[in-house]
């Protein structure tokens, strides 16, 4: 779960068929990454999210897998 706090933020989901954005653009605003789905921010001003993540099985990446 991401929740934005302050600021605006794009997200990028990978789905099948390519990145779907979504927008937060309101505190309070929140997002449900599925389970196994690579995403990221895209962030143009100062932001503050807060992010809510199960820790066994998490994997970071710098970059999507192809």
């Amino acid at each position: 779960m991401v929740i934005l706090l302050s600021g605006k933020a794009q997200f990028l989901l990978r789905g099948k068929t390519g990145d779907e954005p979504v927008m937060l653009e309101e505190p309070g605003a929140y997002l449900i990454v599925p389970k196994d789905t690579w995403h990221t921010a895209r962030i143009s001003q100062p932001t503050s999210v807060l992010f809510v993540t199960p820790g066994e099985g998490t994997q970071n990446e710098t970059t999507p897998p192809d």
